[in-house]
């Protein structure tokens, strides 16, 4: 069971102003590429676009601006390691910006994270249940709910338009947000997590399946196996 122990690197995304692909950043040598695949431009993109298109410039550039201490700050109340020491974050910190460098989350975090985003902003404690009512009631405030409710409409549009497609016809409307996690000398970590249903979210999950490729082509369709059994289960009204 890798759910709770395990320390991944996840992702994220971004986009890249100005329509420019392989951008170099300050104290980075090489470009930062949302994909080599990815030949063409993005365009201008804003946070909302590129968490559609799974950008990682934009998320790149983001980080550079806003500095060390904004990103980790940002990922400590959801326990997410953006980087093993506060001094190896300065030089990995356009890679951290989107998930990569050396972040590393579990996947029931990045699955608490997103029930956060699902409800009101607010992590809450996780914990193994048996029956409906009981678990843990410690709760944090991560996120201003507009800004959940941003971020929530982003990931439905991942969905319907953007890199997470391959669930656009399920018949629960999922929102999530797609991942392909970087493994140095080894094919790339599938990610995939979200929320179910949009309107009305009752649960949140995280997929990855380590070594297997793009999130969107492998870890999405299992998320939309998982939602499937939940709706058979009667979770899901």
């Amino acid at each position: 069971n890798r759910a709770s122990p395990s320390a991944l690197p996840p992702f994220m995304c971004e986009p890249l102003a100005g329509g420019r692909v392989g951008a170099r950043l300050p104290g980075v040598s090489r470009p930062v590429r949302d994909d080599v695949l990815d030949h063409s431009a993005h365009g201008r993109v804003d946070l909302r676009k590129g968490l559609i298109v799974s950008c990682n410039a934009y998320f790149a550039q983001l980080a550079v601006y806003l500095g060390p201490d904004a990103l980790a700050g940002a990922a400590a109340p959801a326990q997410i390691q953006v980087s093993s020491s506060r001094a190896r974050l300065g030089p990995t910190l356009p890679h951290a910006g989107y998930g990569q460098g050396e972040t590393v989350a579990s996947p029931l975090r990045m699955a608490r994270a997103v029930a956060a985003i699902a409800t009101d902003g607010t992590i809450r404690e996780a914990s193994l249940v048996r029956t409906e009512g009981q678990g843990g009631t410690t709760e944090i405030r991560w996120l201003r709910p507009q800004d959940a409710a941003f971020l929530r409409g982003a990931m439905r549009e991942v969905v319907t338009a953007g890199t997470g497609r391959s669930l656009a016809r399920h018949a629960v409307p999922i929102a999530g947000k797609t991942g392909t996690a970087e493994v140095s000398g080894a094919p790339s970590h599938s990610w995939f997590v979200g929320f179910a249903p949009y309107d009305s979210p009752r649960i949140a999950f995280a997929v990855i399946v380590e070594h297997a490729g793009y999130g969107g082509r492998i870890a999405a369709p299992l998320a939309g196996d998982i939602v499937t059994a939940a709706q058979a289960a009667g979770i899901l009204k």
